[in-house]
């Protein structure tokens, strides 16, 4: 089962700070996450595309969910 997680772990686990998951989303450099009652909610998928994305580990620049998610054949 998938577990869902709300932006302050999701930041936790991807070493930065939920201020700048938040930022990121506000300039469209990531996807926007879903939403719940509670605020943003992400979950494990999320976390992967993010981290897949060079999310969190000081990259010059980010990649694009596309370039990610392409699929090659």
């Amino acid at each position: 089962m998938q577990r869902d997680m709300h932006i302050t772990e999701a930041a936790r686990e991807l070493g930065i700070t939920a201020h700048h998951l938040r930022v990121l989303e506000w300039k469209g450099k990531v996807p926007p996450a879903r939403r719940d009652l509670n605020g943003r909610v992400y979950s494990e998928f999320d976390i992967a595309l993010l981290r897949s994305m060079g999310v969190g580990s000081r990259p010059s620049k980010l990649k694009q969910p596309e370039e990610v998610l392409r699929i090659r054949g």
